[in-house]
């Protein structure tokens, strides 16, 4: 019986939760964001713009990652986890972005964005444990 935690199980799961709660941030980014364009003073039409320009370089990127991440797991490749962890770089800006430089910052997307944060980098941590148990040599059984 393994005695070690299974680091590909562990960031399976981590990589499913974060596919359905990633869904569920964008959606409320993208409505937080409407609120935002339309209630409250505008900081200039280009910020506005650059904000959901951002967001949608955030989807593209975050989705990215979780296929790749969930698809190097899946396969026990080296190499889409890799790049998936490439990515967690680009993904934790936007989010930070979102979450401390955008021109108004509301307080669901301070907690939606912390939230975030902290699967990208539970996920990050769990995805080199998995590189390493990937790329480590077999040991010679008795």
């Amino acid at each position: 019986m393994p005695t070690v935690a299974n680091s590909s199980l562990t960031y399976e799961i981590l990589m499913y939760l974060n596919s359905f709660y990633f869904g569920m941030f964008a959606v409320c980014e993208l409505g937080m964001g409407l609120f935002k364009a339309t209630n409250m003073p505008s900081p200039g039409m280009n910020k506005t713009l650059m904000e959901f320009a951002l967001l949608v370089f955030l989807i593209v990127t975050e989705s990215g990652r979780i296929y790749l991440g969930r698809r190097g797991n899946l396969t026990e490749r080296g190499l889409p986890i890799f790049i998936g962890i490439v990515l967690t770089v680009p993904s934790s800006l936007a989010t930070l972005y979102f979450l401390l430089w955008q021109y108004y910052v509301l307080r669901l997307e301070v907690i939606l964005c912390s939230i975030q944060l902290a699967l990208l980098v539970s996920e990050m941590i769990i995805a080199v444990m998995c590189l390493i148990a990937i790329y480590r040599p077999s040991s010679p059984e008795k």
